[in-house]
């Protein structure tokens, strides 16, 4: 998988097995239950789930630009850092900057 998204020019970000701040689709899930859910009363399911695809139809149109910034890979990262309790020497491994590509994220 590696080699491939290596030759396609897409960088692999490996996340921690849980970082929903980290993860886009759950940024985006955030979004949509702040538009659809948050003070809001539905008389039945299919209200709801019409309201849930209504405000992912206009994901590309009414919220593109809020969500632009939103769904980024800035994400703040550290240097080598050391680790408390850690031997000097030992800590997080420096961060390589990536390439502007097309970015692919994966859970580890």
């Amino acid at each position: 998988m590696q080699n491939l998204a290596q030759s396609l020019g897409i960088a692999l970000l490996f996340l921690p097995p849980y970082s929903p701040n980290l993860n886009l689709i759950a940024r985006c899930w955030k979004f949509v239950k702040k538009q659809c859910l948050y003070s809001k009363y539905y008389p039945d399911s299919a209200a709801f789930q019409h309201a849930i695809l209504d405000c992912l139809a206009q994901v590309p149109t009414t919220h593109k630009a809020e969500l632009d910034t939103l769904l980024t890979l800035r994400f703040q990262t550290f240097k080598a850092v050391p680790v408390v309790g850690e031997p000097p020497g030992v800590g997080l491994p420096p961060i390589v900057k990536r390439p502007e590509t097309e970015v692919l994220s994966m859970a580890a």
